[in-house]
């Protein structure tokens, strides 16, 4: 009976070392696999700040360049006093 319970004991104690070893190895592998994780995640980061940078340029540009031919012509109106309006400017006085 003894030995029995000597060898059901060891048997448990084998069956514990293994399952701490299992959960040891398990913690050391999950976090190394997230090693990496704060890298990508401001590699991500960055690149939607560029791709949203890159749009907001190509907005602005747009504009400017509408604006800039609006000033344009409306300059270059008033400058040939070709304008209809009763200012001393030339111009219509609508935009």
């Amino acid at each position: 009976m003894r030995t029995e319970q000597m060898s059901v004991t060891n048997a448990l104690r084998g069956a514990l070392g293994l399952a701490r070893l299992g959960v040891t190895l398990a913690w050391r592998r999950a976090r190394r696999s997230e090693i990496g994780e704060g890298v990508i995640s401001a590699a991500i980061a960055v690149l939607v700040m560029a791709f949203l940078g890159a749009a907001m340029w190509i907005a602005f540009n747009g504009t400017m360049h509408s604006a800039q031919s609006k000033v344009d012509t409306n300059v270059n109106s008033i400058g040939s006093g070709g304008g209809t309006g009763t200012g001393g400017a030339g111009g219509s006085g609508l935009p």
